[in-house]
């Protein structure tokens, strides 16, 4: 998935479930994100991640999640933030500079 400019939370949200859909389409254990231009994801939209995509996202058989850091300083904070509430035993969770080296990692797990 690739994150560009600003998303409204709808926009943001309806993104996120087609994503979902894919995840569990195919049984997907990975996900490759660049979030490296994504602008904020907004508190609301951190809380639902956290307490209802992501545990979605997990009962669908994701276990690995590498992401593009995100070069604006506030999102890069959110994005943290819903990192770090993270079961690590569940979801394995990695930062990047650049897409080559996210694919790197994912490629090994």
């Amino acid at each position: 998935m690739i994150w560009q400019g600003y998303a409204t939370s709808a926009e943001f949200r309806a993104a996120n479930e087609r994503i979902l859909g894919v995840i569990a389409e195919h049984k997907a254990a990975k996900l490759l994100g660049d979030v490296a231009r994504f602008v904020l994801i907004g508190m609301e939209d951190q809380a639902w991640l956290n307490n209802d995509w992501i545990p979605r996202a997990m009962a669908a058989g994701l276990r690995h999640v590498a992401l593009v850091q995100p070069s604006y300083y506030f999102n890069k904070v959110a994005v943290e933030s819903v990192g770090a509430k993270l079961d690590p035993a569940r979801v394995e969770l990695a930062f990047f500079g650049d897409i080559s080296a996210a694919r790197e990692w994912l490629a090994t797990r």
